[in-house]
Parts: C-alpha cells; structure tokens; sequence
C-alpha cells in the first residue's frame, strides 16, 4: 500500500504544478497580447504624426524587446509545461504499471509453475518424439535384415532344389550308361557265384550230420549262408 500512496501523492503533487504552469502561460499569453496592443497604438500614433522623436524611437525599441522577451518566455514555459506533462504521464504509468505488477504476484507463482509444468511436456515430448524415431528405425533395420534373411534363405533353397535336381539327372545317367550296366552285370555274376557256393557249403555241413545247431559259431554260419544275396543292401 505504501507504493500506492506515494505513486498518489506524486501524481497530486505533478498535478498541482502542471496546473501553475498552465496559470504562468496563461499570465504571459495575456501579457503579450496586451504589449503588443499597446505597440500597435503606440505605433498608430507615431505613424499620424509621421515623426519621431528620439525618446519615442527609443521606448519603441524598449517595447519590442519586451515583446521578444516575453515570447521567449513563453516558449520557455511552454518547454517546461511539455516536460512536466511527460513526468506526469511516466508518473501515471509507473503507478499502474505497479497495480498491474501487484495484482500479477498473486497469480505469478502458479503461472510460472504452469509455465513449467508446459515446458517439462514440451521436453517429455521432444525425448519420447526422439525415441519413437529410434525405434522406428531400429524396427526398419531388423524388418530390412529379416528381408535379406527371407531372400537369402529362399535363394539356399532355389540351390538346394537345383543341387538335388542336378544329382538326380547325374544319377539317371549313370543308371543308363553302359559303365553302370557292365558293373550290374558282374556284381550279378559275383552274387550268382557266391549262391552257389553258400549252397555247396550248406550241403556239406548238412552232409556230415555235424549237430551245428549246438555250435553257436557254426549255427550262425548256416544262418548266413541261408540269407538270399539279392535282398541284402
């Protein structure tokens, strides 16, 4: 309150002296009109005797100098009244730039908590806006890198299937060529062979009326030679 009261006072105060600067202008506007009257008359009565005298030539020169003084009075006044109307206005202003001020510390506190509650969101946002770019172009690369997987493992497979292809023709081929034919045939000459011989052996064990069955080695012996050769692998 003690601001208040002395920004009042001050604008009082400025009041009162604007308002004897207005009285003193107004003194000296009236006094200029009435020097100047009285020049203009005194002027007239010198023009209608059409000749002067050295007193009237001088109280002539008097009177116009007092006029001057007085109009640069004036504009001093003037001046000083334009100033003082300035400091009244800058006064004025100060003192309810101060009721604005005061009326504003109440709520100052909560606008600058709300001020900062806005900027810790705005920086809430910026960091997670930063970090969803980031993922998102993490989530490129693996989608990128999955891509490359699925293309590289389709082109394995594209050889694989033709690796396969190419073993099968080669195989087909080898069953048709004559190299392959010749090598059947002696393999079943060889197996035609060794038939024969597991049936002479056969024969033999059979013909002595040795007991092979109480011989394990001998049992597994006969066994064997009573596999048929062409269903073995």
């Amino acid at each position: 309150m003690e601001p208040q009261a002395e920004a009042a006072a001050d604008s009082v105060g400025a009041g009162a002296r604007e308002a004897r600067g207005e009285d003193r202008l107004s003194l000296l506007l009236r006094l200029r009109a009435q020097t100047k009257q009285q020049l203009l008359e005194y002027k007239s009565m010198i023009d209608a005797n059409e000749e002067k005298t050295p007193e009237q030539i001088i109280q002539e020169q008097q009177m116009e100098a007092k006029v001057e003084d007085l109009e640069n009075e004036i504009e001093e006044v003037k001046v000083a009244f334009e100033m003082k109307r300035l400091a009244l206005s800058r006064m004025q202003l100060s003192a309810a730039l101060k009721n604005d001020l005061e009326n504003v510390n109440t709520k100052s506190s909560v606008f600058m908590d709300t001020m900062k509650e806005v900027l810790k969101l705005n920086k809430s946002i910026m960091r997670l806006q930063k970090e969803s770019w980031e993922l998102e172009e993490k989530l490129l690369d693996v989608r990128k890198k999955r891509l490359q997987l699925k293309h590289a493992s389709e082109n394995k497979l594209l050889e694989i299937q033709a690796e396969k292809k190419k073993q099968k023709e080669e195989l087909d081929s080898m069953e048709n060529s004559d190299k392959i034919k010749t090598m059947q045939r002696s393999l079943q000459t060889e197996m035609d062979i060794t038939t024969v011989i597991q049936h002479v052996f056969q024969n033999l064990i059979l013909g002595s009326k040795v007991n092979w069955a109480a011989d394990p080695a001998l049992k597994e012996t006969v066994l064997q030679l009573e596999k048929d050769l062409s269903t073995m692998s």
